[in-house]
């Protein structure tokens, strides 16, 4: 039964559960040797060598279109994104697949570092996950655009609204900001890597990526007799039920894990629904 499995019987445990809380641990353990560098004076050696450049890319560094994403300015920058992250991209990943989640992660960094490269050709320094929020904010609004959310303005006033007007909103900010500030060169912030990966969203939200996906590796288990035999048992008892698929699984995981975390009364219509039919499917009889 559901009720039977891990997530339902033990509480809130320190143990890392998703994706996100790997990315922030990852991300604050990068600002620590950033700092640690910083104070023995060798912050410039990382900065040129993970960071995105024209002069990085002259030296032929092009895993710099991802790794800029590890390092931040300063520790307001770092816990902005790390805030965006913590709210909006964990609730992205509760609705997408493990393996969806990891390729919006990926492709929204790298287009964000392409789109910002375009407009910036000859100088500056790209660094920051910033991409990756926008991209996990316009998925999120493109998906429920009409379910109204709350959220606090400047972290003091409580602001309810539909996620379609707030990624409008964040779009005007964004353009406006590229036109003139990026442009003009009076702004440090990078809108069109924040541009790129709001592309990145809503491309994987759209059809376009709907047949890309990251490659899987399969390794077969060698077969023995003992294995067969007991298959041919199993058989005659048991009919497997194939309705349950692993889509539906992984759903029901993230399901059972905002449970688990936030508690029944913070499921949707839409998850409730999802997990009574899992449910059915798993209390099925055997044949």
């Amino acid at each position: 039964m559901l009720y039977d499995r891990p997530y339902m019987q033990s509480g809130l445990s320190p143990k890392l559960r998703s994706i996100t809380d790997f990315l922030i641990l990852f991300l604050i353990f990068c600002f620590i040797g950033q700092s640690i560098l910083k104070v023995i004076g060798k912050e410039l050696h990382l900065i040129y060598f993970l960071s995105l450049s024209a002069e990085s890319l002259n030296s032929g560094f092009v895993w710099t279109f991802l790794t800029y994403s590890f390092l931040h300015e300063g520790p307001l920058h770092l816990l902005f994104n790390l805030l965006g992250i913590h709210f909006i991209s964990r609730s992205t990943e509760h609705i997408l697949t493990r393996e969806r989640y990891v390729f919006l992660i990926l492709t929204s960094v790298f287009l964000g570092s392409v789109c910002w490269s375009i407009v910036n050709p000859d100088g500056g320094v790209l660094i920051g996950a910033s991409a990756f929020v926008m991209a996990s904010l316009t998925y999120f609004c493109l998906l429920r655009p009409n379910e109204p959310i709350t959220f606090l303005l400047f972290f003091v006033l409580p602001v309810s609204l539909k996620p379609k007007y707030l990624l409008l909103g964040v779009i005007g900010i964004e353009i406006y900001g590229f036109w003139f500030g990026e442009l003009e060169n009076t702004t440090n912030i990078a809108h069109s890597a924040h541009l790129g990966g709001m592309l990145a969203g809503f491309l994987l939200k759209t059809s376009f990526f709907k047949s890309l996906s990251l490659p899987k590796i399969s390794f077969s288990k060698p077969k023995d007799t003992f294995t067969k035999k007991k298959s041919v048992v199993a058989s005659k008892d048991y009919s497997i039920n194939h309705e349950l698929s692993r889509e539906l699984e992984i759903q029901v995981d993230k399901i059972l894990d905002k449970i688990n975390e936030k508690g029944f009364g913070s499921l949707t219509s839409e998850e409730k629904a999802l997990l009574e039919k899992a449910k059915s499917l798993f209390n099925a009889k055997p044949k």
